[in-house]
């Protein structure tokens, strides 16, 4: 789709006409939310359920050299952009925005409400130096850094592999990353907070914010009737091979799994019981 006058002055100053021997191709292309499919086919729902507000896609070519495509998604504000960068990660480092990753050719980060991602269709030297270039002039030409969302930051610290966090609103993204049902059972919806993340002692942590304290004690009282009766004693239970501990602190519930042992469940329940206090 053509960028209006109205988007292309919104993405103009973010984006350089030319880096290195890379000139820009063509209009930028821009999507929203009702299009987005049109470009991300059978993917365009990861975006949209972290409040993808629009995208503005770009070509850049180099004689002799493979194009290099860079993705500017808006997301709205700085949680939904953390969370979309988050998604996937295996190694975050601090060369670009507020955490980037490198590999084979594809530069993606975050910074304030973007995500940016950068890929040329084929590595060199010479584009992973292009990559970097651009990289540099997007970070650089967004004034303003966004806030970890605050349920992040009540991640217990020891033990925690920091590019296993993840943070999202949508049930389907806590399924993928712990499996516990094909159903939506802890009532999950857009106002609700998630953030996961693995420990070295081989447990993951979820903790959900909800919207209001009513809501987690009705997800409580449903979940102990009818999935998880186990729940009534509030103690670590065995469930197909995977141990479980659940915890309520309203409007938090925690949720710890180990396949191992429970054992390192306590002192993890602790320090964050303090942290939500």
């Amino acid at each position: 789709m053509t960028a209006s006058p109205t988007d292309s002055l919104f993405f103009a100053n973010l984006l350089p006409d030319s880096v290195n021997s890379w000139h820009k191709q063509d209009a930028d292309e821009i999507y929203h939310p009702q299009n987005l499919h049109e470009f991300i086919d059978g993917g365009a729902e990861l975006y949209i359920s972290y409040g993808f507000q629009k995208l503005c896609h770009r070509t850049y070519s180099s004689p002799d050299q493979p194009d290099i495509l860079v993705d500017v998604f808006d997301m709205g504000n700085s949680a939904n952009a953390f969370g979309i960068f988050m998604h996937t990660r295996e190694n975050v480092d601090s060369s670009f925005g507020q955490g980037s990753e490198y590999v084979q050719g594809f530069l993606n980060f975050w910074k304030d409400r973007f995500y940016i991602s950068l890929l040329a269709l084929a590595e060199t030297e010479d584009t992973k130096k292009a990559l970097f270039a651009l990289a540099k002039y997007i970070d650089t030409h967004i004034p303003e850094e966004g806030k970890i969302p605050s349920l992040v930051n009540k991640l217990p610290q020891p033990g925690l592999k920091p590019s296993s966090i993840r943070y999202f609103h949508h049930y389907v993204w806590l399924n993928s990353y712990l499996y516990l049902s094909n159903e939506n059972i802890f009532k999950i919806h857009d106002n609700d907070q998630i953030a996961l993340a693995r420990y070295t002692n081989g447990t993951t942590l979820i903790i959900i914010q909800y919207a209001d304290t009513s809501k987690s004690i009705q997800v409580w009282n449903e979940l102990s009737q009818n999935s998880f009766p186990e729940l009534k004693i509030n103690q670590p239970f065995l469930r197909q091979k995977t141990w479980l501990q659940f915890y309520l602190q309203p409007p938090f519930l925690i949720v710890l799994a180990n396949d191992d042992s429970p054992e390192p469940f306590k002192k993890l329940l602790n320090e964050i019981v303090q942290k939500l206090k």
